[in-house]
């Protein structure tokens, strides 16, 4: 308890109000996320192909436009942005009840989720720019400790709801944006705008980002690892319709889903904080070793939920080693003054989560369903063969900070 109060007093208060903002900007998103198939189905009569569609279109919309706001923090006050960004957050959940088109609550929502992603990379940009390097890896992780506690609680309580009116959850997801605006605009502090080098090869572009060469080795990891566990919940409740039936899925899901809930909350800051510039390449061929156990697991589990049970608790170690650790390997090639821009490529890896549905559809319709869990073996060693790649270019950057080869 006094590792975790230390955040929220002296001159860690600017961190420790950002982690509850983060926090309650997922919940934000929980509680409607999961209910924007029911909502645009009661309101809007919308078919399943259409529904899907416009879901995908928002979520990959909201990835892409987040790059370039993400790459122009780099130029602005840190804080201004954040401020911004959860402002457009609180306003696109409170035009959705208010209109009466499918086609402007599809354009709210990419604005909605561009705005969260926005958030998120200035955030990890700002922690990058005011934090020492021992105190990164344990931020990063409380960060990924608390995103993962909102998407725990959010959706339960829109459940709930939902129940009394559909437009209900949208009037909660504004109002947990109210609160971190306020908190941010009174205690958190500015952090200094630090231009980059000018130098031809330092001009803040996508182009340049794209020829750092360890940049997109890390951006490609971050794609394959997402790939294996963005989604791993939905994917796993479609082979286990492949296997046997609905009704197995539901069990699936409702064991796996609390296991991981509860190890990454319990373990994530535990295990994160560990990760340092000089025992990263081991620590993420660690996680790479529980993924493939937890996958063969999964293979191997049939009916039995407790080896589902077990096979997600390995499954998720890997996990609390690769969301912090990917961050790391980003923040220590970004140079002063990009680290945002340079966040904001490296989320474009999360698209590896939203392809996972229909890869994992794509794979049992071509394949006999145990072979999806060989291909995600195969993905997540790709994954870590991209971050020794990665590892192993030497700096793009003369003020880069170094990772041992």
């Amino acid at each position: 308890m006094m590792l975790f109060m230390k955040w929220f007093s002296g001159r860690q208060l600017s961190t420790g109000v950002l982690l509850i903002a983060s926090l309650l900007l997922t919940v934000g998103r929980g509680l409607t996320l999961p209910f924007m198939t029911i909502y645009l189905s009661r309101q809007y009569s919308m078919s399943l192909k259409e529904i899907g569609f416009a879901l995908t279109f928002a979520l990959t919309a909201g990835v892409f436009f987040s790059l370039w706001f993400g790459i122009l923090a780099d130029k602005f006050d840190k804080k201004r942005y954040m401020l911004l960004a959860i402002a457009i957050f609180l306003g696109g959940f409170i035009a959705i009840p208010l209109v009466n088109n499918a086609v402007l609550v599809v354009i709210f929502y990419s604005v909605i989720n561009c705005a969260y992603s926005v958030f998120a990379t200035v955030l990890k940009g700002y922690f990058s720019d005011t934090l020492e390097l021992h105190q990164k890896p344990k931020v990063f992780s409380l960060n990924y400790t608390f995103a993962n506690i909102g998407w725990t609680v959010g959706p339960p309580i829109g459940t709930l709801a939902v129940l009394y009116s559909t437009n209900l959850p949208f009037w909660l997801s504004g109002l947990t944006a109210v609160i971190p605006f306020i908190l941010i605009g009174r205690f958190v502090q500015r952090a200094p705008v630090n231009a980059p080098a000018e130098t031809p090869d330092q001009v803040l572009s996508p182009r340049m980002m794209l020829k750092d060469r360890a940049l997109f080795y890390f951006t490609l990891s971050s794609f394959l690892g997402s790939l294996v566990y963005g989604s791993f919940a939905a994917c796993l409740s479609q082979y286990a319709i492949a296997i046997a039936d609905s009704g197995l899925a539901e069990k699936v899901v409702g064991v796996v889903l609390p296991v991981n809930a509860f190890v990454v909350v319990v373990f994530q800051y535990l295990v994160g904080k560990r990760i340092r510039p000089d025992n990263i390449k081991k620590l993420m061929c660690c996680g790479t070793l529980f993924f493939v156990a937890g996958l063969a697991g999964f293979m191997l589990s049939g009916s039995n939920l407790l080896c589902w049970g077990i096979s997600a608790a390995v499954f998720t170690v890997g996990e609390l080693i690769y969301a912090p650790g990917e961050y790391m390997l980003v923040d220590n090639i970004a140079p002063a003054g990009l680290k945002a821009s340079y966040f904001s490529a490296q989320q474009l890896g999360w698209l590896g989560g939203a392809c996972n549905p229909l890869v994992t559809g794509l794979l049992l319709t071509w394949l006999a369903p145990p072979m999806l869990f060989f291909v995600l073996m195969a993905a997540i060693a790709l994954a870590y063969l991209m971050v020794v790649k990665g590892i192993s270019v030497k700096p793009a950057h003369p003020s880069d900070q170094t990772l041992p080869g």
